[in-house]
């Protein structure tokens, strides 16, 4: 399941017919369907049926848009489409928002983020859930069909998720939950740069996918080794974790300077280059981006603080057995490389102009 993940993710940044990506697409839902429900429990079942339903039924709607398409243009491949009516552009839209967990349509995350195994969790924050990103950059952004109120309802969608996911994720206790919601957070702000366009939209929605893949892969391990050592999956109940692993202290506090944006981590620059893009746009954009942010560095800010110092570290007695050596060098890992991409930023910049992304 791993495997097909990965694999239907690479196919649809990459395939350049609609119809093979519609099946790519499917093969994901399937894929993600069975690695939620790896445990077998009552509850990983009912999660994992309930993120294949909600899935599988916006992509039947997005199949109906991709249909339209083909009726309109008569052909299947992205580079020879000249027209998408706005009918087919709502349908697709769904299914979409339903990948990247757009507030309303991100009901099926948490669930799964609560059932799904953390090494292949670290997968589908960092792959998966890009999949409707990667798909509106291709037909839409690139493509510029859609009419400017199109990308402007997008734009507000974007915002308003990204907002109310990092409200959620603020006040949340169960570090999956603050996961999932950080990922909807996050993804908005994806969503939101890709709906504003221009070079500084396209080039910073996709520094920022690469940044949050890499960031919240590791968060998700690091978070799947707390929960391994110490038996807790509550913020309240676990603190002073810089005892237990202090790399993995250093490891988590780098990922999370990328997902909040602090320099020099890509995510710095990949947020940076987002703001500048929504400002560029209109104004109203750019303050949304910039409420979205702090949001961002509120509940960042508390899920480490809790986790690794927490006001009870003076008497606190951490109760907690030896660290995966494997799940905290994964996290050092995907941290060193998020922060040697800041580093030598201009380098895949480079290579995104120099593509005409």
């Amino acid at each position: 399941m791993l495997l097909l993940i990965v694999g239907s993710g690479i196919g649809v940044a990459l395939s350049h017919n609609l119809l093979m990506m519609y099946i790519l697409w499917e093969v994901s839902t399937f894929a993600v369907w069975r690695a939620v429900a790896y445990y077998r429990g009552e509850n990983q079942i009912f999660a994992a049926s309930f993120t294949f339903i909600v899935n599988f039924a916006a992509a039947t709607l997005m199949f109906v848009g991709l249909v339209m398409v083909y009726m309109d243009n008569g052909t299947f491949d992205i580079f020879s489409i000249n027209v998408i009516s706005d009918t087919a552009a709502i349908f697709i839209l769904i299914g979409i928002l339903t990948k990247s967990v757009a507030v309303p349509l991100h009901v099926w995350l948490a669930p799964a983020y609560n059932a799904i195994p953390s090494a292949i969790g670290a997968c589908l924050a960092g792959v998966a859930e890009n999949l409707g990103a990667i798909l509106f950059l291709r037909l839409f952004t690139m493509g510029n069909y859609a009419t400017p109120s199109f990308f402007n309802a997008v734009a507000w969608i974007a915002i308003v998720s990204s907002i109310v996911g990092g409200g959620v994720a603020l006040r949340a206790n169960k570090l999956r939950t603050l996961l999932a919601f950080s990922t909807i957070s996050q993804l908005g702000f994806v969503m939101l740069a890709l709906a504003v366009g221009g070079t500084y939209g396209i080039l910073g929605g996709v520094l920022y996918i690469a940044a949050h893949a890499l960031a919240k892969s590791g968060l998700f391990y690091g978070v799947g080794v707390i929960e391994d050592s110490t038996g807790e999956d509550d913020m309240r109940n676990v603190a002073c974790l810089l005892r237990l692993s202090p790399v993995l202290g250093v490891s988590m506090a780098m990922l999370v300077g990328s997902i909040v944006g602090f320099f020099p981590m890509l995510g710095f620059f990949s947020k940076l280059t987002v703001v500048l893009g929504a400002v560029e746009k209109t104004a109203y954009f750019g303050v949304g981006a910039i409420v979205a942010a702090v949001f961002t560095l509120l509940y960042n800010t508390r899920f480490y603080h809790e986790l690794f110092f927490g006001e009870r570290c003076d008497i606190y007695k951490l109760r907690a057995k030896r660290p995966s050596h494997t799940g905290v060098a994964v996290a050092f890992i995907l941290a060193l490389v998020s922060l040697l991409l800041g580093v030598f930023f201009y380098q895949p910049v480079q290579y995104l102009i120099s593509g005409r992304i």
